[in-house]
């Protein structure tokens, strides 16, 4: 997975463009507004938030959550990775000249049928230390 390294004023009207291409919006003031709630989160967090880079991680992470979900939907085995050489990943994809960087990687594919881990049961903490209700 990639982030971009900037949300500028391009790009931002390039999704546009391709969004009222692809008619996703329904009037010319749904695209306006959609421009402008754009544009206001880009620059909350690059001038008063300062976290542009860690707020485009979260978006990333979104995207991850649905992929996770289509994957286990098609039985597919999916792990996501962390911690990885993002200098020599970045080098080698040659992503700082496409404007991007990565940030996480997930192998997906069908495990062995002699991979032990497969058939351990899983362990998780109960319901009641993962959720609360007010």
């Amino acid at each position: 997975f990639c982030a971009r390294t900037d949300l500028d004023a391009s790009h931002l009207q390039a999704v546009l463009d391709k969004e009222d291409t692809d008619g996703r919006f329904a009037t010319p003031e749904a695209r306006t507004t959609q421009g402008n709630a754009r544009g206001f989160y880009v620059e909350l967090h690059r001038e008063q938030k300062k976290d542009l880079p860690e707020w485009i991680d979260r978006q990333l992470y979104i995207a991850l959550g649905t992929l996770l979900q289509a994957a286990g939907a098609l039985n597919i085995d999916a792990c996501p990775m962390e911690g990885i050489d993002t200098v020599a990943l970045d080098s080698a994809l040659g992503l700082g000249e496409k404007g991007l960087r990565d940030v996480l990687l997930v192998a997906l594919g069908y495990r062995s049928g002699d991979d032990f881990n497969g058939s351990l049961p899983k362990s998780r903490l109960s319901e009641a230390q993962v959720f609360s209700a007010l």
